[in-house]
């Protein structure tokens, strides 16, 4: 078979060929530890807990008390076996627990938050917003109540999409 007879190569191929040869492809696995972290412990304990950073096969995660620190501490193996398992390698090998700072929104409601920003009202809406704040006198108060009513709109036209 001549090299012109040859079936073009797959771009996922190539792309794959390249981020090994760069030494790439194993931080890649690594951030998609980071991004799975609340798919693999679930929402209520990625409430408390946020994973900062992964070297060398060593996972630290910030969690938000003491109690959450010591309740996942029990839980580490579990955890590092469903990451490596769901690679299909070892990529964790050991998790250290520090008490830090956690987002309080986690990926999904920030994607949501992301989207209410980008969200335009239409001129119905802020009449109906001006309107109903129209007799507060209070300025502060006024504004905050007129921020809550147009997330509120905006909310309601994300979920009119869905």
């Amino acid at each position: 078979m001549k090299e012109n007879d040859r079936p073009p190569a797959q771009v996922k191929d190539i792309l794959d060929g390249l981020l090994s040869c760069l030494g790439i492809e194993s931080k890649i696995k690594q951030m998609s530890v980071l991004k799975s972290w609340p798919d693999v412990v679930g929402k209520r304990i990625s409430k408390h807990s946020c994973p900062v950073a992964i070297r060398k096969g060593n996972l630290f995660v910030n969690v938000d008390s003491s109690g959450w620190l010591a309740q996942l501490s029990h839980f580490k193996e579990k955890i590092i076996l469903e990451f490596n398992q769901r690679q299909g390698e070892e990529i964790v090998k050991n998790i250290y627990f520090r008490i830090g700072k956690v987002p309080l929104l986690s990926p999904e409601d920030r994607k949501v938050k992301n989207r209410l920003s980008k969200i335009k009202l239409n001129k119905e809406d802020e009449q109906w917003i001006d309107k109903t704040v129209k007799r507060i006198k209070d300025r502060k108060l006024k504004r905050l109540l007129k921020r809550i009513l147009s997330k509120y709109k905006r909310l309601n036209k994300i979920k009119r999409e869905k």
